[in-house]
């Protein structure tokens, strides 16, 4: 066997997606409205602004979006130059961040691991496979997240985006999960329902599968993917004879 180790996004690949994340979206987008309404001196930066500055339209998240692919400072960043802000941006961010993570907090029953993952997590950690987690999303909110699913016990590593570590798509979150695991990344195949999660994986030398249970399709895929799953619970280890 190859392949070890199996790197995993988190939230459209082991955890559902669409109900949480736009739940929490729209929550940020108006309690940041909310608490900088003096300050915001941008009469048209209303919520349905913010949400498409972040890839939200309606029930629809581009994959190509901030919220579908990139950290929450990215978000802020993108809303703090929309509202015009004169507060300190870096304090901005953090409030953002503290929004974001409460929001997730607040809707515990939306955090569902998808059909079928949690077992086939299970199978592959009995089959001998190192398991590790890569995401955009914050340490609270992706270790509150993992435990509300009842998935964190499952992996070797847990790597999020707080700042301190350049995000996907650039390599150094599957360079630390490699590290912690004493793995090669030709080793490891990344996970993911994101083309910037494709490209984090081919960045850093693994192998790449999409999942369709986020937000790209099979035609937003499969450029950048070496295998497309509907789910990860779909995953076949004969598939590692074939990958790298």
């Amino acid at each position: 066997m190859k392949n070890k180790g199996l790197l995993f996004d988190k939230d459209g690949t082991l955890l559902e997606f669409h109900q949480m994340w736009l739940q929490v979206a729209h929550g940020a987008a108006q309690e940041i409205l909310h608490t900088f309404e003096a300050d915001n001196k941008n009469s048209l930066a209303d919520s349905k602004a913010l949400l498409a500055a972040i890839g939200v339209y309606g029930d629809h998240v581009d994959n190509h979006g901030l919220l579908a692919s990139n950290p929450v400072e990215d978000t802020a960043s993108a809303w703090y130059q929309l509202m015009h802000l004169t507060i300190d941006e870096e304090k901005f961010s953090q409030h953002v961040k503290n929004v974001f993570n409460q929001q997730v907090e607040d809707n515990p029953s939306l955090i569902q691991a998808l059909p079928g993952v949690k077992d086939k997590l299970i199978e592959l950690k009995k089959r001998g496979f190192k398991l590790g987690v890569a995401t955009a999303d914050t340490k609270n909110a992706t270790i509150y997240s993992l435990v509300q699913s009842q998935l964190h016990d499952l992996f070797d590593f847990v790597g999020y985006s707080d700042g301190d570590i350049e995000p996907k798509p650039a390599p150094a979150l599957l360079t630390a999960f490699c590290e912690h695991c004493n793995l090669a990344p030709q080793h490891v195949i990344m996970f993911g329902d994101t083309v910037s999660d494709m490209h984090f994986g081919r960045n850093a030398g693994a192998a790449t599968i999409g999942v369709l249970t986020g937000t790209a399709t099979t035609e937003e895929l499969k450029p950048h993917a070496d295998h497309i799953l509907n789910s990860v619970a779909d995953f076949d280890t004969h598939l590692t004879s074939y990958l790298n």
